[in-house]
């Protein structure tokens, strides 16, 4: 299947550039001031579409934490929620075994 047949769900940080016609200093910017939501899997920094199009429209990414009290259910398995990080999330990265 071609990749232009698949609808992204998140960017890497140069894709966002592509997609945005923003400039990567700029973006990381956004990031680190928290106002540009992103996440980090293994070594690889992703931007979720819609906190893209969300910063592109507001100039902020809109999105709400969850309650602390909160859990996400994954295979059958209750994981506990992150601490709020200043609008980066960090996900640890699995190898597969």
């Amino acid at each position: 299947m071609p990749s232009d047949a698949i609808d992204k769900i998140s960017f890497r940080v140069d894709e966002a550039v592509k997609a945005s016609g923003l400039g990567r200093s700029f973006l990381y910017e956004k990031m680190s001031e928290g106002r540009l939501r992103s996440i980090k899997i293994g070594g690889r920094r992703l931007i979720l579409k819609t906190d893209l199009v969300a910063f592109l429209n507001h100039g902020v990414s809109t999105w709400k934490q969850a309650p602390l009290h909160s859990q996400v259910i994954m295979q059958d398995k209750p994981i506990e929620p992150l601490p709020p990080a200043g609008g980066q999330l960090e996900l640890p990265f699995h190898t597969r075994k």
